[in-house]
């Protein structure tokens, strides 16, 4: 165990979520939405169209939130309406704001369905397990999806990653967590990529090719190794070692932007974690079948590289890390991070 670790708290989600299996075919179903006007893509043209959408349905509820403070309380209002199904039009940012809201604030006596919009500037959650197409196209199929059940569409169900940042600070929640480069990454995309109206997946294309052009200069001032010590559960290493890792991620999403599925490693747990070392050996000849999850024999730990399904990972560091593209301080002194997952949820992807 990493000195001064507690136990990995296991904190249930309030009820155990909602299935499509309990919803009755053919009979109407309430939805509510959830709108973040500040998000990339409502901001444009998306935010309206979806307002003019819902005036027409009168009996979906809908309520706006820009920051979490304003997205949890725009869920215990829509709370009010007992939805079965909860739509969140925005981006990344947005559906993490929200998760951490359901689970740490518990607005709905059972989690409901969820079915996500891409309506922000980043949607990599929705790409993995969100509503296909654009965000007023996968609404108008809802509402008529929802004044007639049909069981068959398609779902899939993903657990929440769950972050504890140190004693007395709040549960963090989302689907992808980061530290290492990806930080420098995640700093350049938001000053130089995204403020130029690049959206889903283009603007982290180009920041990983920052990461990568950086590593090729070998510029340790932008993109230098992060210090920590890993322990992950089941063991991927034994003792917990510290060392200095060029990235490290863990993830419930089975594909991130682009498509890209970096792990590699076995296991049947719900949580992703893949780590490289400081200087991995082979790294540009292994990186095309890194990204694809399909890497060569040479791909292991003696080379600098680790991945593997695990069920929680705790992390001691000094620095920054990121849950969807949120950035947060992480500090030894209140104890190493605290990673693991939430029961699955049920999202609506048709």
């Amino acid at each position: 165990m990493i000195p001064g670790q507690a136990p990995m708290p296991h904190t249930p989600a309030p009820a155990e979520p909602l299935t499509l299996a309990e919803l009755t075919a053919g009979r109407p179903v309430r939805l509510a939405v959830l709108s973040n006007p500040g998000s990339g893509r409502n901001r444009e043209t998306a935010g309206a169209r979806i307002s003019e959408l819902l005036a027409a349905h009168p009996h979906v509820a809908h309520e706006r939130g820009a920051c979490p403070a304003e997205i949890a309380a725009a869920l215990h209002r829509l709370a009010r309406s007992d939805p079965r199904v909860l739509v969140i039009n925005g981006g990344d940012g947005t559906v993490a704001a929200a998760l951490g809201a359901l689970f740490n604030e518990s607005p709905f006596p059972r989690p409901p369905l969820l079915a996500l919009l891409a309506g922000g500037t980043t949607n990599m959650t929705a790409a993995d397990a969100g509503m296909k197409g654009g965000a007023v196209r996968a609404l108008a199929r809802l509402l008529r999806w929802s004044q007639a059940v049909d069981p068959g569409v398609d779902t899939v169900r993903r657990p929440v990653l769950r972050v504890r940042p140190g004693t007395g600070q709040p549960e963090l929640y989302g689907m992808f967590f980061g530290a290492g480069a990806i930080i420098k990454g995640i700093e350049y995309c938001q000053q130089r990529i995204l403020r130029r109206g690049l959206r889903d997946g283009i603007g982290p294309g180009l920041c990983l090719l920052r990461i990568l052009y950086a590593w090729l200069r070998g510029d340790h001032q932008d993109m230098a190794p992060v210090p920590l010590q890993a322990e992950t559960r089941p063991p991927l290493e034994s003792p917990p070692v510290e060392r200095d890792y060029f990235i490290l991620l863990a993830s419930t999403l089975e594909r991130l932007f682009l498509g890209m599925r970096p792990y590699w490693g076995e296991g049947d747990s719900g949580l992703h974690f893949s780590a490289i070392g400081a200087r991995p050996r082979r790294f540009l000849r292994s990186l095309p079948g890194l990204l694809r999850g399909r890497p060569g024999s040479h791909v292991n730990p003696e080379n600098g590289y680790w991945s593997g399904r695990v069920e929680s990972l705790s992390l001691a560091l000094d620095g920054t890390f990121t849950i969807d593209g949120e950035l947060y301080p992480a500090h030894r002194e209140r104890g190493p991070l605290q990673i693991s997952r939430t029961p699955a949820l049920t999202f609506l992807r048709f």
